[in-house]
């Protein structure tokens, strides 16, 4: 990705913005697998940063009273791979309700992420704000085909147990349409499967090798990932399942 034509402002006026960018600093350790770990960790750094008066719904996800939002329009923390090198290069907040005026100090002020456990301090370099067409990014292509770049984190059992075989409502396929239609997107023309991810003729990282428990110790019911085509275009950037917001069940466009 290209950083010198982004088109970007950074007004404080201006409370319009439903994304802001980040360039990550190399780190060896900071791999395409730790994408939910690294994205819970941004989230933390940005409430760090919020005014103490306030409460941002925004970037927390939830109201003052700590209940969870509901609609997917509060913010994403998708941590990418934009030179396919498997390590993660920027970090793109995305949130459909728009990054309130009192939040757009927090973002500003982020300079690196730390986490002592997983020995990360990770520099930021912030590129702006603005909204899906102010960014060259992957993210917001609008494609009829779309393939897994992050696991497919299952919101729900695909397993009765007992020896059973899955009910054909709880099949992986059945559960990504599933999480399409509530987003009011369509049922793709035709899904398969895929292994993990796999770019530039690189080793394929498989599914499991990604950190898919969440710091408060939640995590779904199964991975897998897939690569879908859709009858008509569908525009960006889509993220699926249990994790969503913090990059899990993450597509891009086949190239």
């Amino acid at each position: 990705m290209s950083t010198n034509t982004v088109a970007v402002s950074n007004s404080l006026q201006n409370t319009e913005f439903t994304v802001a960018q980040y360039l990550l600093a190399h780190d060896a350790s900071l791999t395409i697998c730790e994408t939910l770990p690294f994205a819970e960790q941004f989230r933390r750094a940005l409430i760090s940063h919020c005014n103490d008066a306030a409460h941002s719904e925004t970037i927390t996800g939830k109201t003052v009273a700590g209940q969870p939002l509901a609609g997917h329009l509060h913010a994403h923390y998708f941590a990418t791979d934009e030179d396919h090198d498997g390590k993660l290069d920027h970090i793109t907040i995305y949130a459909p309700r728009g990054i309130e005026r009192e939040d757009l100090s927090a973002f500003k002020a982020i300079r690196s992420i730390t986490r002592f456990d997983q020995h990360w301090k990770v520099g930021t370099a912030f590129v702006g704000f603005g909204n899906p067409t102010s960014f060259e990014s992957k993210l917001f292509g609008k494609t009829t085909r779309w393939r897994s770049v992050t696991p497919f984190s299952l919101p729900r059992f695909a397993n009765r147990g007992g020896g059973k075989p899955p009910r054909p409502r709880d099949l992986p396929e059945a559960q990504l349409v599933r999480e399409l239609k509530v987003r009011g997107l369509p049922e793709p023309a035709f899904i398969r499967r895929t292994e993990g991810y796999e770019v530039n003729g690189r080793p394929m990282v498989r599914w499991l090798e990604f950190h898919t428990r969440r710091f408060k110790g939640d995590e779904g019911f199964g991975l897998a990932g897939f690569e879908m085509e859709f009858a008509e275009p569908v525009a960006g950037p889509l993220a699926l399942g249990f994790g969503c917001h913090f990059g899990l069940g993450l597509f891009l466009p086949v190239e």
